[in-house]
């Protein structure tokens, strides 16, 4: 009487095959989840700029949002009063006040005066919207360490953010 199953050299070769799958797509995968995770961190961006411009219509004062580089965070501010030696910008109550930070291993890059998430020296971006819905421009990218990512920018009077893809500038 014969018996039906797998030899162990059978098991063997097919597991083989499945590790070197796995091996093979691993990269691969990685390489995707940064990318869809630089495109997520770019729409947050332009939401919260989108916000931050129509909460200064609608308000009827000024609003701020800072990109920190060293600690690859951002955040939007408004205007409060102004107290002499101190801020006159807060921090917006509710969800859209708290500090976002970019996902691991995506970083800020400044295209105009080159400043990314790596330098040693401080250094901090930001924008400001008018309640005549104009803003200051606002060109940032934000990238892997390969300088593949997005590229934000707002370009002055009532503009939505623009979102454009960067590949390969090395940072």
């Amino acid at each position: 009487m014969a018996r039906k199953a797998f030899t162990l050299i059978e098991l063997t070769l097919v597991t083989v095959i499945i590790l070197a799958l796995i091996g093979l797509s691993l990269p691969l995968f990685k390489k995707t989840f940064t990318n869809l995770s630089a495109k997520d961190a770019a729409f947050n961006i332009s939401k919260i700029a989108s916000y931050a411009q129509e909460k200064a219509v609608i308000d009827r004062r000024n609003y701020r949002a800072i990109f920190d580089f060293n600690r690859r965070q951002y955040q939007i501010f408004e205007f409060d009063k102004p107290v002499k030696d101190k801020d006159p910008y807060k921090k917006v109550a509710g969800r859209f006040g708290r500090v976002f930070t970019l996902p691991r291993g995506l970083f800020f890059y400044d295209p105009k005066t080159g400043m990314s998430s790596k330098a040693e020296e401080e250094y901090r971006k930001q924008v400001i919207f008018y309640p005549d819905g104009r803003c200051t421009e606002l060109s940032i990218n934000i990238a892997d360490n390969k300088g593949n990512g997005y590229s934000i920018t707002l370009k002055g009077f009532g503009t939505l953010p623009k979102i454009k893809e960067v590949i390969g500038e090395e940072m």
